[in-house]
């Protein structure tokens, strides 16, 4: 299609679809700029090929039951140490690690914001 006897640019637009989509393009930097390099990546692949079903997880301690190993390489992360320097032994559910990164970032905002997390309130006060 032609705009003014010049051929019109091409754009390529593509709405987010779902939340997973979105969290996806809000990241930053690559994955080894946000620490999930190839030594990170290679380590997750070692302790991969030592778990085995039952084992604890790192963050609860509850036993991980995922197998086969095609399975738990969905299911289970490499956990880091909280300061990020480091990993901590073993594995962890996703959810688990997850969780506990966004626990550590809402503390950190909350800090810079200088705001203090409510506690949590009965819905209704009897």
């Amino acid at each position: 299609m032609q705009h003014r006897g010049h051929p019109a640019p091409e754009v390529v637009t593509m709405a987010a679809r779902t939340r997973q989509d979105w969290q996806r393009w809000a990241r930053k930097g690559t994955t080894a700029q946000r620490g999930y390099g190839y030594t990170h990546q290679s380590e997750r692949e070692r302790r991969l090929q030592q778990y085995r079903p039952g084992d604890p997880c790192a963050h609860c301690h509850q036993a991980m039951t995922y197998w086969p190993l095609s399975v738990a390489r969905r299911y289970l992360d490499l956990p880091h140490t909280a300061d990020r320097s480091g990993y901590l032994p073993g594995m962890a559910h996703r959810a688990c690690n997850r969780r506990d990164g966004q626990r550590m970032t809402t503390a950190i905002l909350h800090a810079k914001r200088g705001t203090v997390a409510k506690a949590w309130q009965r819905a209704r006060q009897w």
